[in-house]
């Protein structure tokens, strides 16, 4: 008797898969909760300095010979670190060397920069995307599991009387047997056996380790459904 169960190597996979979704949703309710809101309380504590400052955005970037810039001094007076995407929101401010009308963009750019430093780091729409996000990385992860629950409990097996187990549906004669799709059996391990009822039912090599001998069974009784014939 030839036999088929769920694949080691593939129901590993789906762990960790489902593993790295729950551990995204893990970092994305802390994002939301406790990392993303100590940002912006941090720049809370540090805004009247740099709002009493009047330094352009290339400015508060600028290191020097030790690679420090006046914003990290500024968070580093506080005792705390310049949280990373106000560096990059003040980034994104900056006045290419090459426009020609500076002066204009310069004031627009001071507008800018005292809106930005006068925000939060992290919008309440911000922090809400990251629950929502835990939410969706939490399905993809319970869908996962789930499917490979229901995977793992499938049996397929084949003998002198034909094909057993629950992933065949229930009992099946070789002679009920239709025909077989094999277009996709050499390249990803898939097989669907069509029955002359017109139900269909897939073998799937790479989730079902020992398919290759239900399949060999299939067509020492029936070889003229060999793909090869």
């Amino acid at each position: 008797m030839a036999e088929a169960k769920l694949n080691r190597e593939y129901a590993l996979r789906i762990v960790l898969v489902g593993a790295m979704m729950f551990g995204m949703c893990v970092w994305s309710i802390y994002d939301g909760a406790v990392g993303w809101p100590r940002q912006n309380r941090i720049l809370e504590k540090v805004r009247p300095a740099l709002l009493a400052t009047n330094l352009t955005a290339e400015a508060w970037l600028e290191r020097d010979e030790n690679g420090a810039s006046p914003i990290d001094a500024a968070f580093r007076a506080a005792g705390e670190k310049t949280p990373s995407k106000l560096i990059t929101k003040i980034g994104e401010l900056k006045v290419s060397e090459s426009v020609e009308n500076k002066s204009a963009l310069r004031a627009g750019q001071a507008q800018l920069l005292q809106k930005t430093l006068g925000e939060e780091v992290y919008s309440e729409h911000d922090l809400k995307s990251q629950f929502v996000q835990a939410a969706i990385t939490a399905l993809f992860g319970a869908l996962a599991w789930l499917s490979l629950a229901l995977k793992a409990r499938k049996r397929f097996a084949a003998d002198e009387t034909g094909l057993h187990g629950s992933g065949f549906g229930g009992e099946i004669a070789y002679d009920d047997l239709a025909r077989i799709d094999w277009s996709k059996w050499d390249d990803k391990g898939i097989a669907v056996l069509a029955l002359k009822s017109g139900a269909c039912h897939k073998m799937d090599g790479w989730h079902f380790a020992g398919m290759t001998g239900i399949v060999d069974e299939i067509k020492r009784h029936r070889p003229d459904l060999d793909e090869k014939k």
